[in-house]
């Protein structure tokens, strides 16, 4: 065997060899866009009730809703959530009674399931939650006494994030189920990523 031959056979072994010890490069590690966020939510929820003489009257409750999850896994999330409904109207039960303002507040818990939650994914994040627990409203009762109602609560949201670093614009529409009624929404706000 000729001097180069062996010198490019030794040149190759040299280079073939250390490669093997090389341990491949894993799957890049799972970096989410958030492992615990807020969300505040407000805007507007639209409501049919019953006036005293039978007709109805659609009007507005304007709620206040924040939102505390953290992630379990992939792109489900456990979720706390306190919901506030200041109700601008008055709702009069009983001629003989004054009327009463049926502001509403909701204990809730739930699933989220964020559809882009990785940092590596666009800036538009879709999101789905789940939300039930109790409510309690000023409404009457049969004697047309004031009393606060405490009922289960049903509140799920569709939403989108628009991400912009560690805040997003969140847009969001829902359902809320109350003792006095149900109520749509359409709400805006602003999610904040905490870790």
């Amino acid at each position: 065997m000729s001097t180069p031959c062996v010198a490019v056979v030794a040149a190759v072994s040299l280079w073939v060899a250390p490669a093997q010890g090389i341990a491949k490069p894993t799957e890049l590690p799972d970096l989410p866009r958030f492992r615990t966020r807020v969300q505040l939510l407000s805007g507007l929820s639209p409501t049919l009730i019953r006036n005293l003489d039978g007709s109805h009257r659609v009007t507005a409750f304007v709620p206040l809703d924040l939102e505390l999850s953290s992630r379990l896994s992939g792109p489900l999330s456990l979720l706390g959530a306190m919901v506030g409904e200041l109700a601008p109207f008055s709702y009069a039960a009983c001629p003989s009674e004054p009327a009463i303002r049926p502001h509403a507040l909701s204990a809730l818990a739930g699933l989220r399931l964020d559809l882009n939650n990785n940092r590596d994914g666009s800036w538009w994040s879709p999101w789905v939650a789940l939300r039930a627990g109790l409510s309690a409203q000023r409404s009457t009762d049969d004697r047309c006494q004031a009393q606060t109602k405490l009922t289960p609560a049903f509140s799920p949201r569709l939403g989108v994030d628009l991400w912009m670093g560690s805040a997003a614009a969140t847009f969001a529409v829902g359902y809320d189920y109350f003792p006095t009624g149900s109520a749509l929404l359409g709400a805006v706000g602003l999610t904040l990523r905490i870790r």
